[in-house]
């Protein structure tokens, strides 16, 4: 007998389809699946809502702009709303995360200190490779700290207070370090954000000369060019080494054309758009609230990211989701880039990729938010499945008596401000469960310091790990 059931779910088994069911929950773990799973100590009625594992959300930025315990609490408290239960967060050392460019045998231990026991969310951490001492680090940090995605900056290279090492030797030696580690480590990826440094410069000076002070001047300063030029390097250097890739926040169509390209030819290759690629352009009214790297682009490109989406060519969406406030986004190039969205990416991709363009059915967008983002990170299938042995992670998603519309209050992010503001949707979760503890029940949080760091396996998925 469970400890809990759902009873009268829509069971959402991510890429397979929907069915009338029950699931139930006996400790962290998920324990019976099915139409009849049996009495329970306890019984909830769901009322006919959605019931899929929760959201995996493989790309935040916990600690970038404040206090990393700080902002642990409030904006994971901001994604359990959304139905996120496990984010990726992105970390490294140096401005403005640490005093200097330490090690990560020093700086590392300071994060996990500064979050352990604020997270709302189970969480794993993509740390960013900076320096020469970083590489001779990757060994143990994949074997010892259960890191096992890495990650480059092409858009830092040549800066003397981050990227001073950074360049293509070093790009190439890092993703031959991640290839030695594949007979024993074959979860391990290479993570790139990708924007040619040295076209973002020229194209930046000649903007701000001219005096642009709009998101299509900031498109310009950061051009799909010099997105399409980095994935070039990217895919030649992922060929030549064996290296594994993840490709985050693709913003452009000309940048999926070329990483698509390379797929085709063998690379090992996942690509990742944004919440805010698929929805946001450079017209939106948010205006320089919605400065981002890289850049919104136009209607073009994000009709293209949706048909690459749908059909399967782009496996993994994240929200890049970073806090700060309006009176950090007053001028736009002082402005810093980023907004939060991590609750908003079960809600909001359901409002436009299942209810309006219909190009998506609700197994489809769990198969993309859990199941492909719990993959690509070496959390599947303890984390983004609805079977008996993973993790109890679960989201009821309840459609709404009365449509409604976001407000910044609405997603509780300590930032004072959403990009989305305004718009509509029909659904949302009412209750979400972090390894089989209610942690959100449609109006408060109660899941605070619940999220545990996940010391990832080393190998692909098989059997529920832990």
């Amino acid at each position: 007998m469970s400890e809990l059931v759902l009873r009268n779910a829509r069971l959402v088994f991510p890429h397979r389809g929907v069915v009338e069911g029950e699931v139930g929950i006996s400790g962290d773990r998920i324990d019976a699946v099915g139409k009849d799973v049996g009495p329970g100590d306890r019984v909830l009625d769901v009322k006919g809502a959605f019931v899929g594992p929760g959201i995996v959300d493989p790309h935040t930025h916990v600690g970038i702009y404040r206090d990393a315990g700080e902002d642990a609490a409030t904006e994971t408290a901001s994604a359990a709303r959304g139905g996120v239960t496990t984010v990726v967060t992105y970390w490294r050392v140096g401005e403005p995360y640490t005093p200097g460019l330490l090690s990560y045998r020093e700086g590392l231990p300071r994060f996990r200190a500064a979050v352990e026991g604020r997270m709302g969310c189970d969480f794993a951490i993509n740390l960013g490779m900076l320096t020469r001492e970083h590489l001779s680090e990757v060994p143990r940090l994949v074997r010892e700290e259960g890191i096992t995605t890495l990650k480059y900056f092409a858009h830092y290279e040549g800066r003397p207070d981050i990227g001073r090492d950074l360049d293509a030797g070093y790009f190439h030696r890092l993703a031959s370090e991640v290839a030695r580690l594949l007979p024993e480590a074959p979860a391990v990826r290479l993570s790139v954000h990708s924007e040619d440094a040295g076209i973002v410069r020229e194209a930046t000076e000649e903007e701000r000369s001219r005096g642009g002070q709009d998101l299509e001047a900031y498109r310009r300063s950061r051009p799909e060019l010099a997105e399409a030029v980095s994935i070039d390097r990217l895919g030649e250097v992922a060929r030549a080494t064996g290296a594994p890739v993840y490709l985050p926040h693709v913003s452009s169509e000309l940048g999926y054309r070329r990483a698509e390209a390379f797929v085709r030819k063998g690379a090992s290759l996942l690509i990742e758009t944004s919440l805010h690629y698929l929805l946001l352009t450079t017209g939106t009214p948010a205006g320089v609230l919605a400065k981002v790297n890289p850049a919104l682009r136009r209607s073009a490109d994000v009709e293209a990211l949706w048909e690459a989406l749908a059909r399967g060519g782009i496996r993994c969406v994240g929200s890049d989701h970073a806090s700060n406030r309006k009176a950090d986004k007053e001028e736009l190039w002082k402005a810093k880039p980023a907004f939060p969205g991590t609750g908003l990416l079960l809600p909001l991709l359901f409002e436009e990729g299942v209810r309006r363009r219909k190009v998506l059915r609700p197994e489809a967008l769990w198969g993309i938010l859990s199941e492909n983002n719990a993959r690509a990170h070496g959390l599947f299938p303890r984390k983004g499945s609805l079977l008996p042995g993973a993790d109890a992670d679960l989201v009821v998603f309840s459609r709404l008596p009365e449509p409604v519309r976001i407000t910044a209050e609405q997603v509780g992010s300590f930032a004072d401000y959403t990009p989305y503001e305004g718009r509509e949707i029909h659904y949302r979760p009412t209750r979400v469960f972090l390894r089989g503890r209610e942690t959100w029940d449609g109006e408060s949080f109660t899941g605070a310091g619940a999220g545990r760091f996940l010391h990832r396996p080393l190998t692909l998925p098989g059997t529920p790990d832990r």
